[in-house]
């Protein structure tokens, strides 16, 4: 094989690869629709057209025919003036050979007539077996179209789903998401780490306080109430001595 008919052969593949790229099953299906369609017409066009012409050569073919009628009456009519005498017989003959011969050239006209006519005829037989199947063929089409266009639109969808789903490294996420756990957990024990070196640096004091909770508002008001009654209990109870005295 020479270079240029590898080349070539190269060549043809690259073509046939972009054209199989540019190929949208949805739109090829609709194109198809449309040529056939077109076709249709055409088909439909084209046998009115010979359907006009078999029409018109049938009318042409019975115009023929009666005038070959006419012809030939006209010759009966002088072969019955020349039996009758009231022709001469070399004029009448004559003029009787040309009606004959007008009244066969009118039938050999019909006869054209009608054999074109014939075939027009069988050729719109033909073609109404065409028409219908290529109505047939339309109407195939369009529900292939539908179901082509239906599936389709979900392979694309699906491709374009899968296309979104195997860019995300799920992996990666997840790793992501762990070292975001690990961080917190980290923030979570470094808090409680300062929680045990507050409470280390706290006196003795603060310490059993902290306890004991005296540092409360509750338990403050306690020792201030305690502390007054005390008071109150050490005072001398001056009316008491003087009922004494008296």
């Amino acid at each position: 094989m020479s270079i240029f008919d590898r080349l070539f052969r190269i060549g043809k593949a690259e073509a046939n690869a972009a054209v199989d790229k540019l190929e949208d099953p949805s739109k090829m299906a609709d194109q198809i629709l449309r040529e056939l369609r077109s076709n249709y017409q055409q088909a439909i066009q084209g046998e009115a057209e010979i359907k006009a012409l078999a029409l018109s050569h049938r009318a042409a073919e019975l115009q023929a025919r009666n005038k070959a009628e006419e012809w030939e009456n006209k010759t009966n009519g002088l072969l019955d003036r020349i039996d009758a005498g009231q022709l001469d017989a070399t004029q009448g003959n004559d003029l009787a050979a040309k009606a004959a011969q007008a009244h066969a050239d009118a039938l050999k006209e019909a006869d054209q007539y009608k054999g074109m006519a014939e075939k027009e005829e069988s050729a719109v037989n033909v073609m109404d077996l065409k028409i219908k199947q290529i109505k047939d063929q339309i109407a195939e089409t369009e529900n292939r179209a539908k179901m082509i266009q239906s599936r389709a639109k979900t392979a694309q969808v699906s491709e374009n789903i899968n296309k979104t789903l195997s860019n995300v490294d799920t992996d990666g996420l997840m790793q992501t998401l762990n070292r975001m756990d690990e961080r917190a957990s980290a923030q979570e024990f470094r808090a409680a780490a300062y929680a045990q070196i507050e409470d280390s640096t706290l006196s003795t004091e603060q310490e059993i306080n902290k306890a004991l909770g005296a540092g409360s508002s509750s338990a403050a008001l306690e020792a201030i109430k305690a502390k007054r009654l005390e008071a109150s209990n050490s005072k001398p109870k001056l009316l008491s001595d003087g009922n004494d005295s008296n």
